[in-house]
């Protein structure tokens, strides 16, 4: 029998409790260790999505070697939109938000 435990995280910017199943072992990893997995594995999940979305990544069907040459291309122009991403916020004011996926898209079409 597997057994899980449910972890309530708050979070202060909200004022709300964010909860998750796991069965990662308790004297491992702390609820603030779990919030942080979470998190990273959530920003990790709209990467692939913009992956696919985006730079059309679930679209092809070839052989090992392009497949990498596809693979490795797409990861560097997310790299590169990123960067852009960054430089603009950076130069934009507090109030204008970017948000990456939509970035995406208008870097994609523009590049």
């Amino acid at each position: 029998m597997k057994r899980f435990r449910v972890v309530g995280v708050r979070n202060e910017d909200v004022d709300d409790h964010h909860l998750y199943i796991t069965n990662l072992p308790r004297d491992e990893f702390l609820p603030s260790d779990l919030a942080t997995l979470y998190r990273c594995r959530w920003d990790v999940e709209l990467l692939f999505r913009e992956l696919k979305t985006q730079y059309e990544l679930d679209e092809f069907d070839t052989t090992k070697h392009v497949v990498k040459i596809l693979l490795y291309a797409a990861l560097l122009s997310l790299l590169v939109s990123r960067d852009l991403l960054d430089l603009v916020t950076e130069q934009a004011d507090d109030e204008i938000v970017f948000p990456p996926e939509h970035w995406a898209a208008t870097f994609r079409s523009h590049a």
